[in-house]
């Protein structure tokens, strides 16, 4: 998928300035605008757009106004795009010139995207494009729609709804007559629910939407057949009876056809930052993280106990490979129990210094009173040879006492250095211990993968369905 360069390389750092502006809501906005950033980065477009968008509302910057559409152009959607860079552009002044002129630039690009439809009906109806409301007849003007195959819907009430495909190209205008039919009775409403996006919704074998519908199906009232379609599926159809003016919902769902799945798949790979992750696609869980998957949109959830879940619409290439990276962030519990992770080893790195410092005086000072020792020793040992004081004094004479107090007074204080270095060797060991120890707990608590989840096993049932039958389970942790 064609990356927006200039969100990563051309956006400046977001300034939120104003007096009006309070210093919690710039704080909010700087927030959304970093985290719009990284799930822009992450693949995540839709949840990237809401930050981006939220950011603005806060701020009022137009340079985030330009990435907005910047993100619309990398979803498809060049009406919205060149809405949002209009707005933008016409008063670019704070905005860096590299930002504005690639604004411009695409902005000249969608608009070669858009086309115009003019829809005229007999009665006067409201007109619906991939099953959004764009607008009512009689319609003053055309009105913009992003060029392709488009699904259009005609509803009034007391007729019958007409849906029908439109082909629309960029820079021209289609027009489209429509005949309404008179209803017996009143339309009903019908709400499609279905885990696999991407599918087309059909109604008696009818084109009428693709999933996810944004909005209910106005339908004639009655019997109805509902089914998916889309390539590398096989459907699983549902049937529904919608009484006058009532609302009827359906779930459908579909699972992998592996007779032409091969023919239309492309590869994933999942690279999560919790290796003991839960992971689903399409409401199915997962049990690999190299995965083939039908080629088209497809929505992904990873979840891990204490960890906030990671839920995504992801798009798979035919034939080709990728790697999608995803980095589930702690809950806050797990952030807290992490930021007490990081005091306490600092305080054991803290411990260790005092510990370490203890010993290395030690040690010191141990060599000091050697030193002492040693001078002590030579002054006494003097006194011990021919000719010195102590020399050949026997026990009883004059002086052997005060020879033997200086040589056990010498001998303590040897004594007491060579412990004095012990111990100051043993406490700079310990010092050393506690402080490798302190540091190795600050790393540990600095990473995410090593976040301890809650005590006991944790279990997580799921269940599936498809042609082929389904089952139960239970994913667990022990």
């Amino acid at each position: 998928m064609r990356r927006i360069s200039a969100i990563v390389c051309c956006c400046v750092t977001l300034a939120v300035a104003g007096a009006a502006v309070a210093g919690d809501l710039r704080k909010e906005a700087a927030d959304r605008f970093d985290h719009g950033l990284r799930l822009f980065n992450e693949g995540d477009n839709p949840g990237a757009l809401l930050e981006f968008k939220r950011a603005y509302d806060l701020s009022g910057e137009r340079s985030i106004l330009v990435n907005v559409g910047l993100v619309y152009a990398e979803m498809g959607r060049p009406v919205e795009a060149v809405e949002a860079l209009d707005k933008a552009l016409a008063q670019p002044a704070g905005i860096p010139d590299a930002q504005v002129e690639r604004g411009r630039r695409v902005r000249d690009e969608q608009s070669s995207r858009i086309g115009r439809l003019l829809v005229t009906t007999n009665v006067p109806a409201q007109v619906e494009i991939d099953n959004l409301v764009v607008g009512r007849t009689p319609m003053a003007a055309p009105v913009p729609v992003a060029s392709g195959i488009r699904l259009l819907a005609v509803v009034a009430p007391g007729q019958v709804p007409v849906h029908q495909e439109v082909a629309i190209s960029g820079g021209q205008q289609a027009e489209v007559a429509v005949e309404l039919m008179p209803l017996q009775g009143a339309l009903a409403h019908l709400v499609v629910h279905s885990a696999l996006p991407g599918a087309d919704v059909l109604v008696d074998g009818k084109l009428v939407g693709r999933t996810p519908l944004p909005a209910s199906v106005s339908l004639p009232p009655g019997h109805h057949e509902v089914s998916l379609r889309r390539p590398g599926y096989r459907a699983i159809p549902g049937e529904i009876t919608l009484a006058d003016g009532s609302t009827g919902e359906v779930t459908l769902e579909a699972a992998e056809n592996s007779d032409d799945a091969a023919q239309v798949s492309g590869q994933i790979e999942l690279d999560i930052n919790q290796s003991d992750a839960n992971i689903t696609i399409d409401g199915v869980p997962r049990f690999r993280t190299d995965l083939s998957l039908p080629a088209g949109p497809h929505r992904l959830s990873v979840t891990r106990a204490g960890f906030l879940p990671f839920e995504r619409e992801l798009t798979v290439d035919k034939g080709l490979s990728k790697t999608v990276r995803i980095s589930l962030q702690p809950k806050e519990e797990l952030r807290n129990a992490q930021a007490r992770r990081r005091r306490n080893a600092w305080i054991t790195v803290g411990a260790g210094v005092v510990v370490a410092g203890v010993g290395t005086y030690l040690i010191l000072q141990a060599h000091s009173d050697q030193g002492a020792a040693d001078t002590a020793w030579t002054e006494v040992y003097k006194t011990l040879q021919p000719g010195g004081s102590c020399h050949g004094v026997a026990k009883g004479e004059d002086g052997y006492d005060a020879c033997q107090t200086a040589v056990a007074r010498v001998n303590k204080m040897q004594d007491d250095a060579n412990l004095k270095k012990w111990i100051g060797w043993g406490t700079a060991g310990l010092g050393a211990a506690v402080l490798a120890t302190g540091v190795i707990l600050r790393i540990v608590a600095n990473n995410t993968d090593n976040v301890a989840v809650a005590a006991g096993p944790h279990l997580q049932p799921f269940a599936w369905a498809q042609p082929q039958g389904g089952g139960f389970g239970v994913l667990g942790r022990f």
